[in-house]
């Protein structure tokens, strides 16, 4: 694992001794935890752009986020995303993600 510093503002650490205290966590577990969801929903904000902007497949959309398919459409339809998408090009993308 990889060492990350940064310098927080004071109102964020508070909210963070706040939490690690409340969930009966150490600090650096509270810091982890919401670096991974912060991350998780960013890659999902960039692969939902990348597709939008039609630069990548429902695959690759779904792969960027890490994500299933089925989990990235369900996504799109809550966000009430388009799919801009050809019957062969869903084909080929669930033919992939069988491999």
């Amino acid at each position: 694992m990889s060492e990350i510093s940064i310098t927080a503002p004071e109102d964020i650490e508070i909210k963070i001794k706040m939490l690690a205290a409340g969930l009966h966590m150490d600090r650096s577990t509270v810091i982890r935890s919401i670096i991974d969801v912060g991350v998780r929903q960013k890659l999902i904000e960039y692969s939902l752009n990348q597709f939008m902007e039609k630069k990548v497949s429902l695959a690759k959309a779904a792969e960027i986020a890490g994500i299933s398919i089925r989990e990235m459409l369900d996504i799109l339809n809550e966000k009430g995303i388009p799919l801009h998408i050809s019957q062969k090009s869903i084909m080929k993308d669930f033919e992939a993600a069988m491999q």
